[in-house]
């Protein structure tokens, strides 16, 4: 029996071998399945140095959730097979409901890593109080204050870090549906989560506005979602309403600090922003041939395309991309996938282009997988929403995974490897990269294969 048949027991006790025992991967006395032949050996990458000890950067933590909610995606699937509930698999039920208890470690995670960027501590309280509501807290008023006179935007970045780790997340998960690097029943529901989720916080103006026009709804609206600030300003969240605080922040300096930043606190102009703006916009996420189940087009037996447009907010403003991805089938390294992208970015009035292209584990050899990507842009000057002239800038960055394989390793694991990464950057914004200035980042990580 072929010793990659091992595993489909062993992921039948993911949460054992996940969380209590990960020796086990290791073990020799793993049980056995008569039917993982028919499972294609996956990668996981788990990030373990991102260019800094100080905490867990944006894109670390998004990598680690990423890897981990695939294992317990795949898992779940494997211990329940073909169980149903109400003729829906029991694995739809619990892979589609677990995320909504635990997406905000990664969103919270974006806020926070802003502030450790700029050298302010912070501590991530990512599950929902008895409010609804996740928290970043122990920062003082005159810490945030001192911030947006100082660092604006830092500071208003603070605000759209979340929606930024949202939209970076499920921008991995269509990239890699496109490619074929997990299976679609994997990679949706914390997908489809996601880019609901950020529909749902850049719509609030919507809802709001909505309801201002109904009287008596409006005072249901506000008395239901308006955060209070606690009496302890270390025990308040740093943004409150993520879009509402990036509002004002934008539009306006030294205005009257409040931490919970409320609808009725902006201006028409910035209520008009927020809700014909960014609520509007919000709505090209849904424009993604993954989301509606083809996370792929073949055109030939040997190339696949596919596609999308999404949209997210930078410190100066919004973005929208448009995403391509094109994978070619070769014999001797399994696939070459490829991907571009043309993004318009926008601060207050001004239209600011970029481009980006990359190669996606590229396996010239079954020990070495290479990704390699580079982006370039104009953007405001200063990152300024009101600036009207740009600055050029841009960034490459590489990856190579290098594996030991061993067919008669008596284990479910067949590959693992160490991964180093090198990313160079210009002034500029980049998602999931907290520096605005120049910038030269070295990673290391683990990948496990099985």
């Amino acid at each position: 029996m072929d010793e990659r048949q091992r595993m489909m027991k062993v992921i039948k006790a993911f949460l054992i071998i996940l969380f209590l025992n990960p020796f086990m991967l290791f073990s020799q006395e793993t049980p056995l399945s008569n039917n993982y032949e028919s499972v294609p050996l996956r990668f996981y990458s788990y990030s373990i140095f991102d260019g800094t000890l100080d905490s867990f950067t944006m894109r670390q933590m998004d990598l680690n959730y990423f890897a981990t909610s695939r294992l317990i995606n795949r898992g779940v699937e494997e211990i329940f097979a073909d169980k149903t509930f109400l003729k829906i698999k029991v694995s739809d039920w619990i892979n589609y409901t677990w995320p909504t208890f635990v997406y905000a470690i990664t969103h919270e995670e974006g806020h926070r890593s802003i502030l450790t960027a700029q050298n302010i501590g912070s501590i991530s309280q990512p599950f929902f109080n008895l409010h609804g509501a996740a928290y970043v807290k122990g920062v003082t008023d005159q810490t945030l204050i001192n911030l947006r006179d100082t660092k604006k935007d830092s500071f208003i970045r603070m605000y759209t870090a979340g929606i930024e780790s949202d939209y970076m997340m499920s921008k991995r998960g269509e990239m890699f549906a496109a490619f074929d690097l997990d299976s679609f029943s994997i990679l949706y529901p914390d997908y489809l989560f996601r880019r609901m989720m950020i529909c749902g916080y850049l719509c609030t103006g919507i809802i709001y506005h909505g309801a201002e026009e109904i009287g008596g709804l409006y005072n249901w609206i506000t008395g239901l979602m308006n955060l209070t600030e606690e009496k302890d300003e270390l025990a308040r969240d740093i943004c409150g309403f993520d879009t509402f605080g990036a509002t004002k922040a934008l539009f306006e300096d030294n205005y009257q600090f409040r931490r919970y930043v409320q609808y009725s606190d902006l201006s028409k102009e910035e209520k008009d922003f927020l809700v014909w703006r960014m609520g509007y916009r919000s709505y090209l996420n849904f424009l993604s041939l993954f989301l509606f189940t083809k996370p792929y087009i073949n055109i030939t037996e040997s190339f696949s395309v596919s596609g999308s447009v999404g949209y997210a907010l930078a410190p100066f403003g919004d973005f929208i991309d448009e995403n391509l991805y094109f994978r070619f089938k070769t014999e001797s390294s399994g696939s070459l996938n490829f991907y571009l992208y043309a993004r318009q970015a926008q601060n207050y009035k001004n239209w600011f282009p970029s481009f980006g292209l990359g190669i996606i584990e590229f396996t010239p050899f079954s020990w070495l997988s290479i990704s390699s990507q580079a982006h370039i842009w104009w953007q405001p000057e200063k990152l300024n929403f009101y600036s009207t002239s740009s600055f050029f800038g841009g960034a490459f960055e590489i990856t190579g995974k290098f594996f030991l394989t061993n067919k008669d390793w008596k284990t479910p694991l067949q590959k693992i490897g160490l991964s180093t990464s090198l990313l160079v950057k210009s002034k500029g914004f980049m998602p999931e990269i907290e520096q605005h200035d120049k910038y030269l980042r070295f990673s290391l990580g683990i990948e496990i294969g099985f």
